[in-house]
């Protein structure tokens, strides 16, 4: 059963890559807005929007170098100015007071504003979209082209909405990968990649594990690295993770699904192993203490043996119990010298 590399990246580097995506398409349509106002004679408000595509850009970098807290109250501060700016020349029948609802919703994800100051700026975002929506302005007779409103307010309720549903559903995909990667970490050992001893109790103690087996039994072994103490003390907690690695890495490259290999505790190791008898399990156990024999423990070449205990796991047997007996033929080997199999009658 050989252990892939993962590669985990930080939530907050894939919340940053998040709203710098929506930071881009922001910028992008800031740019074509600054042609739309000028197209339609609006000179001050393609004026504006040149300040607005700045902020934007400001943002980009300050997302980049990680400031998000500065990035979202700049922000902020732009889409309610552009977006008053707009309803106050034109009315809200352009739909350009829907921008306030999307960046009052993005900007609740960032924990390094204080909660309280973001949830006054979304307020102030509602206040001001319920003010807007409130007042009756006069003014759209000034727009030039009424046959065209109702796509311009349609095609803003869409370009508002785009964002925020992008950072929301990806927010939700990252918040399910987090929660798989704490659940990956948390059954692997972090030293030796191998599964942990919590991962054992959990999945291997639930009654049905070998009854769901086509087996009417599995063979439980406990290693043991020998002298393990010893090597600590004389070469320091250095080489002894130098030697679990090595010993693991072996371990990894001699088992395949279905078995399994466990880093049950310190030096100590677990492996559930799927075979016929007690003949083929010494070969497997041989095969492991050749291939660590030909190895090349640290600098030091040091000698690695381990010690074995081994037992049968029946269906009318739970994990416990199983454990245990592997375990007090491990204790036999280490009484009787270490460096051998015990198996457990």
């Amino acid at each position: 059963m050989r252990i892939q590399n993962h590669d985990f990246f930080s939530i907050e580097q894939k919340k940053t890559a998040i709203l710098s995506t929506v930071a881009w398409y922001c910028l992008y349509l800031h740019v074509g807005l600054l042609f739309f106002f000028a197209y339609i004679g609006a000179y001050w408000l393609s004026g504006l929007n040149i300040l607005s595509i700045a902020c934007w850009a400001v943002s980009l970098n300050c997302f980049s170098s990680g400031r998000l807290s500065c990035a979202l109250q700049l922000v902020c501060f732009e889409v309610l100015v552009h977006s008053v700016a707009v309803c106050l020349t034109f009315g809200i029948e352009l739909g350009f007071h829907y921008y306030l609802w999307a960046v009052a919703c993005i900007l609740l994800v960032e924990q390094s504003i204080p909660l309280l100051r973001s949830i006054t700026f979304a307020v102030t975002m509602m206040l001001v979209f319920g003010v807007l929506v409130t007042i009756k302005f006069p003014l759209l007779d000034t727009f030039p082209y009424p046959n065209f409103v109702p796509y311009i307010h349609f095609s803003n309720v869409m370009i508002s909405g785009l964002p925020m549903i992008y950072a929301l559903a990806s927010l939700r995909e990252m918040s399910i990968q987090s929660r798989e990667e704490l659940t990956l970490l948390a059954s692997k050992d972090a030293l030796t990649g191998l599964h942990n001893r919590r991962f054992a109790q959990k999945h291997l103690n639930s009654s049905n594990w070998l009854e769901s087996s086509e087996r009417e039994f599995v063979f439980v072994i406990m290693a043991d690295i020998d002298h393990f103490k010893k090597i600590n003390d004389s070469y320091g907690h250095e080489r002894g993770d130098d030697v679990l690695r090595i010993v693991s890495s072996i371990f990894i490259d001699c088992f395949e699904h279905p078995n399994l290999v466990i880093r049950w505790g310190g030096e100590e190791f677990l492996f559930i192993v799927h075979e016929e008898d007690k003949h083929t399990v010494q070969r497997f156990i041989d095969l492991i203490t050749t291939l660590l024999g030909q190895h090349k423990v640290s600098r030091e070449r040091l000698k690695v043996t381990l010690s074995f205990g081994v037992t049968k796991w029946q269906k009318d047997m739970n994990f416990e119990e199983a454990v245990s007996q592997a375990d007090q033929a491990l204790y036999e080997s280490k009484r009787a010298g270490r460096d051998r199999v015990t198996y457990f009658d």
